[in-house]
C-alpha cells in the first residue's frame, strides 16, 4: 500500500486502537479473551478493553498506520501495561460481574503461557490489521517499521509473541522471524482451546 503513512498513535485514538487489537469477530484475540473470562458478549468486554488500554497509556508506546485517513493497523513497540483505577475495576465489575472474582485467575492463567522475552531485545507487544486491509503488505510495512525503530534505540533485536494456532505466524516466519521458545498449558487449552505462544526473535 503505498499511500500508507506510520505515525506515532494519539492518546484521542485510544479507543479505536483498543477495538482494533479486541478484534472482529471471530477474531482470536476477541474469543481467547471470551473464553479465559467467560463473557461471550463484546459489548461488554469492549468498554473494559478500552479502559485498560487507556488506563495502561499504551498508545504512548504504539504506532499507527493511516490509509485515506483512517488508521487500518497498529504495532506496539513496548511491553503492555495494566494498570487497574478505581475507573477500571468499575467497568470490570459490569463486564464480568461476579466473574471479576476469577479474574486474578484468569490472568495468572494467561502469564503461564506468555514466553519470557530476550531482556536484550525490543519487544512488539500487539501487531493488527484491520481484516479489510489485510493481504496489502501493511502487515510486513509495521514490522519493518518497528525494527527500524529498534535499530534507532540501538536494541540488535526484535521479538514478539503470538498464539501457536494464531495465522498470523506465518507473517513473522516470512520476514525472517524465527521461533524460539513455545509455552503450553493444559489447563489453559482447556479454557481456551489454545495451546498456548509461540515467541519469535529476530536478530537486526
Amino acid at each position: 500500500m503505498a499511500d500508507l503513512v506510520i505515525r506515532p498513535a494519539t492518546e484521542d485514538e485510544s479507543d479505536v486502537i483498543a477495538d482494533l487489537v479486541f478484534g472482529e469477530p471471530g477474531q482470536e484475540t476477541r474469543r481467547v479473551a471470551a473464553a479465559l473470562y467467560g463473557v461471550n458478549d463484546p459489548a461488554r468486554l469492549r468498554p473494559l478493553f478500552r479502559a485498560l488500554w487507556r488506563a495502561g497509556q499504551n498508545w504512548k508506546h504504539t504506532f499507527v498506520g493511516v490509509a485515506d485517513g483512517a488508521i487500518v493497523g497498529i504495532v506496539q513497540c513496548g511491553s503492555s501495561a495494566m494498570r487497574v483505577t478505581p475507573s477500571v475495576a468499575v467497568i470490570a465489575l459490569r463486564a464480568l460481574g461476579l466473574r471479576v472474582l476469577a479474574a486474578p485467575k484468569a490472568m495468572r492463567l494467561h502469564d503461564r503461557v506468555s514466553p519470557t522475552k530476550p531482556p536484550d531485545a525490543m519487544v512488539i507487544s500487539e501487531l493488527h490489521v484491520l481484516s479489510t486491509a489485510r493481504g496489502k503488505g501493511i502487515g510486513g510495512r509495521l514490522l519493518a517499521f518497528a525494527e527500524h525503530e529498534a535499530a534507532r534505540r540501538g536494541l540488535t533485536r526484535v521479538a514478539l509473541h503470538t498464539y501457536v494456532t494464531n495465522p498470523a505466524r506465518h507473517l513473522y516466519e516470512r520476514n525472517g522471524y524465527v521461533a524460539e521458545t513455545v509455552a503450553t498449558d493444559a489447563a489453559f487449552e482447556r479454557r481456551t482451546g489454545v495451546p498456548g505462544n509461540v515467541l519469535f526473535v529476530k536478530d537486526l
